[in-house]
């Protein structure tokens, strides 16, 4: 991206979503709230009941919930957490046998998440600071790895996805809902600030996303949902609900 080493790309990142987090209100060249997170289907009388700062600051690509089908007493990880949306739902799901973790890498971000889950009384989460590439936990330790609209953002995604890979159980399963091309952009676009941090800069052809996620080791790659891109209004882009497993 323009020029920058991995360590810089991410300073950029944290420092965007640390202002989205400490101002979600600010004007962004991406849809930020809960206006964005209805029209990507969150369910409108869930939403309606929660605090607005757990609303107010979504970033997500779309609504992976549909598709990540937890169990009551899973082990799950929500990496890129933000303020903590999909934490609050997926809290929910695995009950209280169930635990959640999740990982962002901008303390403002983590520090809202924290927030919100005292603000809504979920007790079974666990919320830290950590890149998507250096996870913060030991090997073999989840069932259930999620995230929602990262890679786009992560300058090393083969990085970032064999540390998924790692933290994972033997048959755990991974779902990523993630913005991905129908055709490569051109170089213009690859190098331009405003595409990455619309989600188009980073992104990877369909495709290529697969098969790096296969490159990793992971099986069983099935790409459960296509939709319409409502983040980012580029053509190319559309957004996938991935799933594999270990």
């Amino acid at each position: 991206m323009f020029d920058l080493n991995s360590n810089e790309i991410k300073k950029l990142v944290k420092g965007k979503y640390s202002k989205v987090a400490r101002d979600p209100y600010a004007v962004y060249n991406f849809p930020v709230g809960k206006t964005f997170a209805l029209k990507v289907g969150y369910p409108k009388e869930v939403l309606d009941t929660l605090p607005i700062s757990l609303t107010e600051s979504f970033t997500g690509a779309n609504n992976p919930q549909p598709f990540v089908e937890l169990k009551q007493d899973e082990i799950v990880l929500d990496l890129g957490c933000g303020g903590g949306l999909d934490l609050y739902f997926y809290s929910q799901a695995v009950g209280p046998e169930g635990k959640v973790y999740a990982v962002d890498i901008s303390e403002d971000m983590v520090n809202r998440a924290k927030d919100n889950m005292r603000k809504t009384g979920r007790g079974n989460v666990e919320i830290r600071i950590g890149e998507s590439d250096r996870i913060p936990f030991g090997d073999n330790f989840f069932n259930v790895v999620a995230s929602n609209g990262i890679y786009n953002l992560s300058p090393d995604k083969e990085a970032a996805m064999k540390d998924v890979y790692r933290v994972l159980k033997s048959g755990g399963r991974t779902v990523f809902c993630e913005i991905v091309l129908k055709e490569a952009l051109s170089e213009g676009e690859r190098k331009n600030h405003s595409d990455w941090f619309r989600c188009i800069g980073g992104a990877l052809v369909e495709k290529d996303f697969t098969v790096l996620m296969k490159k990793v080791g992971f099986k069983n790659i099935e790409v459960i949902s296509k939709c319409r891109n409502a983040r980012t209004g580029h053509p190319y882009a559309i957004c996938a609900n991935i799933r594999a497993y270990k």
